[in-house]
């Protein structure tokens, strides 16, 4: 059948180098695949629609099988190779990332949206992280132009916070969120505080800001003051990479569903430690279903309002979903 959900972002294996000198090499990763492991917690009928090599070992493609991703939308490209990078870990829980692919192979080998398989385009909600502003921009003009319904995050790439106010503002009418972490959203709108970088994304058009605020957790932000703080699960760190993707991907299928932007971020915030708490992406099963549902419980009996009217939540509101 086809997806509800669909990432639109580049697969990439990752050769990760803990500080104790332990290695996980060939490791699946990707913002799309992180993305898609952080709707997996909430969603079944998930979509991947990248570039990929010829070499791509066999082993990664049945995993994201048995994940559940229809992988019609994975395009792989005669005599190029998958992108692979260097994940380097350092004692303080820094992650350095060090690409091992050309960034004109990268984006050589991504798929033109006219290669994207035509039930895709019916999905209810995609995750968008790839190209140039103006890029992003487009594709998500695409989606709109045959699923005006479509609801889209937006999470920002390196090359996506260098942009003029002129693309900022254009990417943001086109998006129902957008997901930086705290230097992105900095970079993007060149301001130096946290306030005043959401206030800019705001001020630009943004319809609802869920800022990643790494161990701090997250905060929801819109335009009509609702104003959350959401704090991030305690669990047992192992590896941060894709963190932030699942995130933004659990808090798409939320925002989807029809779902408060509170309980959006809690979902996000339960996507998100399921991420870092192993190399790689989970197993889904009954019991992983039945910890998200606790760990869900836990986030939202500790989601705080910081300003506004609308962030006081009643608690009886606090447990829909």
């Amino acid at each position: 059948m086809p997806p509800d959900f669909v990432s639109c972002s580049g697969l990439i294996i990752d050769d990760i180098v803990l500080p104790d000198g332990r290695t996980h090499f060939n490791t699946l990763g990707g913002s799309a695949t992180h993305a898609l492991a952080g709707m997996r917690v909430w969603a079944e009928r998930l979509g991947y629609f990248a570039g990929v090599g010829d070499d791509l070992d066999p082993a990664h493609r049945e995993r994201l099988e048995r994940f559940g991703v229809d992988l019609r939308g994975l395009i792989t490209r005669p005599g190029h190779r998958t992108p692979r990078a260097w994940q380097l870990f350092e004692q303080d829980e820094r992650r350095i990332e060090v690409f091992r692919t050309d960034v004109n192979d990268f984006y050589q080998i991504e798929p033109s949206l006219d290669e994207m398989p035509p039930d895709y385009l019916a999905a209810r909600g995609f995750h968008l992280c790839h190209g140039t502003t103006p890029e992003m921009t487009e594709t998500a003009k695409f989606v709109r132009g045959h699923n005006p319904s479509a609801c889209i995050a937006w999470e920002p790439t390196p090359l996506q916070t260098t942009g003029i106010e002129e693309e900022m503002r254009a990417a943001l009418a086109q998006v129902d969120v957008i997901s930086p972490d705290l230097s992105e959203a900095r970079e993007m709108t060149g301001r130096a505080t946290e306030q005043d970088a959401v206030a800019t994304l705001l001020d630009w058009g943004a319809r609802l800001v869920a800022l990643r605020l790494g161990a701090r957790g997250s905060r929801v932000i819109a335009p009509d003051g609702l104003s959350l703080a959401i704090p991030a699960v305690p669990t047992t760190v192992v590896d941060t990479t894709g963190g932030g993707d699942a995130y933004i991907g659990g808090f798409l299928v939320a925002l989807t569903e029809g779902l408060e932007p509170h309980e959006a971020g809690a979902r996000a915030a339960v996507s998100a430690s399921f991420a870092i708490e192993q190399f790689g992406i989970p197993d889904f099963d009954d019991k992983l279903r039945q910890e998200a549902e606790r760990r869900l419980a836990w986030v939202r009996q500790r989601i705080g309002a910081e300003s506004g009217d609308r962030g006081a939540a009643e608690p009886s509101a606090l447990g829909r979903g």
